[in-house]
Parts: structure tokens; C-alpha cells; sequence
């Protein structure tokens, strides 16, 4: 035991000191931003959590009475933010428009589960320390606490889980309209991500049924310790972190080759694309618009179109102007007309305003949306509701 001890000790504090190093580099890393500041974010909380334990084992920290309270005190063990990121993750980095919006932050306000066994430990330090309350207080605090995280692992462990399942459910839906070595390359790699954690999930569940257990919750501890979680966690810091940055980085390099290989190719023609080119990126870019409905991101740009079908920006609009006879706004806005059309006739759409509709369209403003779906279809939007919607009673009376 003392040996196993000894190697687990040696392989989480190896974990801590790269988790730090491979999150920086993640955080301030330029390439595929925000989606390596999730990644950082995720091995961060992780290498926060093996700290926790390595304070446990070590008697420095517990030496001295100011460092133990700040050990005791300071958020080490903050998990439900984890499944939120992964999931982010992996929206982040198969998304070339994703941003970290407020809505967002819906997902992590069960963080709260995570902070409160520290703010009563705080609480109950500074009690003691001022006399507010008495050493008898504190250690039933500490009682309360101590049981209040081993349940408290439950939901945590239900929501990594969750968010594992609906990240790998999205990337589910992602395969069948992922195209191109960049693309395919982002799949395969959520693929492992996520399988990764799915794994650990199952080691968890393993350690976390006799962990819950009075009867056996004790004997579990003496046993292996903390060993056969932390372990791997410090394992999947490594891995996670070096991979996930060498990936960035190669896939930037990947996208940057592709762009000056048809950039060379469009100079080479002077005014005309090849055909290589419009027979791979044309019917791309009408599958990503139809499967994946972009132009429902009023800021959708050349440039986040062009970054999603893995070209530069000038290609697009050669392909829209040359191929399809459209500015790159006209051929934008069609499709949000088009998706106006379809969603004024649907049951709800009574209840909501036209201006509503305009905006869930990705239609910028209602000015906008007036003056585009006049241009497009020759009457205005109160017009067209009302002729379609006489005529869909005509047909179904």
C-alpha cells in the first residue's frame, strides 16, 4: 500500500504541475478561441480538484493554522461546472460562429452545490477564530459537511454524465453534414474526447456506489483511498491537454494550407474559379446552409461562412457571385425569407409578432426584414400572412 501510495501521489502531483502548465498555454493560446479557454477552463477545475487531494495527503498544509484554513477554504473541488464545458467544448469546436453568450450561464448556476460546503467552512473558521462560535460548533460543521459531500458526488456525477451524453449526441447529428480533412479531423478528436470521459464516467460509478454506502464507505477508503479516481484524473490532464492543443494547432495549420492552395488556384485562373474548386465548396455551402441553417445568426459574416467550409473569405464570394449570380447578402437573406415563409404558417406563429418571426429568422432589425422581404418577393410581410394563411384555409377548411 505504502508503495501504490507513493507512485499515486508521484503521477496527481505530475498531473497538477501540467494541468497549470497545458491550461495556460490553452488560455492564452490565439488558435480556436473560445473553444481552447473551455478546454482551459475544464483541465483547470481538474487540476484544482487532484490539489485538493494532494493538500489532504500532505502535512504541510495542515502544519499551520493560517495555510490549513485557506486549504480548507479556498474552492478546490468545483465539478458541475465540468459537464457544461464539455458539452461547450464540443459545440465550440466543431461551430466556426460559436460565442459565450449570457444565456449561457443558465448551465452553470449549479455550481452553487459545489461552493457551499466552503462558504460554511469559511463561515465556521472565522467563527472560531473570532469566538463567535464554539469548537464544538465547528466540528458539528464539519460533521454536516463531510456527509454533505459524499451525496453531494451524486448529482455531480449525474451531471457530467448528462452533459457527456447530450455533447455526444449533438456530435451525432454533426457527422452527417461534417465534410472536408479539417472537419473530419474536429469529429474524431470530440469522438475521443468524449469517450475519454465516458470511460472515467464508468470508473466514477464504480468507486461512487460502495463510496455512497455507510457500510462500506470506510473500508473503501482504507483500502485504495482516493487513488483510483484521482489517478486517472491526473492521466486525463495530461492527455487532454497536450492533445487538445496539438490538435488546435495542427488543424489551424490544416486550414491554413487549404486556403493558400486555393488562393493559388483562384490567382492562377485570374477571374474564373476552377472547377475543382466550385464542384467541392458549392455544394457544400448550400448543405451547411440548409442542414445547418447559419443564416439564423444575424451576424453571420463571409468570413464565419468561409471559416465553416474551410475556405478563405474570398472564395465565398466568388462561389456566390460567380456560381450562384448573388451578393453574398442576397443570397443570406433568401434563406431567411424563405424560413419566414415556413414559419409564419406554423401553429404558434399567430401568437407572436411579425418582427418576432423577422428576428428568430436572423433577420438584424425589423427595418431590415421590411425592406429585404419586399425586395425578394415583391409584397410586404402583412401581405404575404395574409394571403398565405387565407390560402392555407382554402386547402384545409
Amino acid at each position: 500500500m505504502n508503495a501504490w501510495a507513493a507512485f499515486g501521489d508521484t503521477v496527481i502531483l505530475l498531473g497538477i504541475v501540467q494541468g497549470f502548465v497545458l491550461s495556460a498555454l490553452l488560455f492564452r493560446s490565439r488558435r480556436h478561441q473560445p473553444a481552447n479557454q473551455l478546454l482551459s477552463a475544464l483541465i483547470g477545475l481538474i487540476t484544482l480538484a487532484c490539489l485538493n487531494i494532494y493538500f489532504l495527503d500532505a502535512d504541510w498544509p495542515q502544519s499551520n493554522k493560517a495555510l490549513s484554513i485557506l486549504a480548507n477554504a479556498l474552492p478546490l473541488v468545483v465539478i458541475m461546472p465540468m459537464g457544461p464545458l464539455i458539452y461547450l467544448y464540443v459545440r465550440a469546436s466543431t461551430q466556426a460562429n460559436f460565442q459565450l453568450t449570457r444565456d449561457l450561464r443558465v448551465h452553470f448556476y449549479p455550481v452553487l452545490i459545489d461552493l457551499l460546503p466552503y462558504i460554511l467552512v469559511l463561515t465556521g473558521d472565522l467563527g472560531l477564530l473570532t469566538g463567535g462560535i464554539s469548537p464544538a460548533q465547528r466540528s458539528w460543521i464539519s460533521n454536516a459537511i463531510d456527509q454533505y459531500d459524499v451525496y453531494a458526488d451524486i448529482p455531480r456525477w449525474i451531471s457530467v454524465t448528462a452533459y457527456c451524453w447530450q455533447a455526444r449526441k449533438y456530435l451525432t447529428g454533426l457527422q452527417s453534414s461534417s465534410a472536408g480533412e479539417e472537419n473530419q479531423r474536429t469529429v474524431r478528436w470530440m469522438q475521443q474526447f468524449l469517450l475519454l470521459f465516458l470511460v472515467f464516467q464508468a470508473i466514477w460509478f464504480c468507486y461512487l456506489v460502495p463510496y455512497s454506502l455507510p457500510a462500506t464507505r470506510q473500508p473503501l477508503l482504507d483500502a485504495v483511498g482516493w487513488y483510483p479516481i484521482f489517478v486517472p484524473l491526473a492521466i486525463l490532464i495530461y492527455w487532454l491537454g497536450l492533445k487538445g492543443y496539438l490538435i488546435s494547432y495542427t488543424s489551424a495549420q490544416v486550414a491554413t494550407g487549404r486556403q493558400v492552395e486555393t488562393s493559388r488556384l483562384i490567382d492562377a485562373t485570374a477571374s474564373r474559379l476552377p472547377d475543382t474548386i466550385t464542384n467541392q465548396y458549392v455544394p457544400l455551402l448550400i448543405k451547411v446552409m440548409e442542414e445547418e441553417k447559419l443564416f439564423l445568426d444575424p451576424s453571420l459574416t463571409v468570413n464565419g461562412l468561409a471559416g465553416r467550409i474551410g475556405v478563405q473569405p474570398k472564395t465565398v464570394s466568388a462561389l456566390i457571385n460567380q456560381q450562384l449570380n448573388k451578393s453574398f447578402s442576397s443570397f443570406i437573406n433568401e434563406y431567411r425569407v424563405g424560413h419566414f415563409k415556413d414559419r409564419v404558417l406554423q401553429q404558434d406563429a399567430a401568437s407572436l409578432t411579425i418582427s418576432g418571426i423577422a428576428a428568430e429568422c436572423g433577420f438584424p432589425s425589423p427595418a431590415t426584414f421590411q425592406r429585404v422581404f419586399k425586395q425578394v418577393t415583391g409584397i410586404t410581410p402583412s401581405q404575404y400572412i395574409q394571403e398565405a394563411r387565407h390560402d392555407a384555409q382554402v386547402l384545409d377548411p
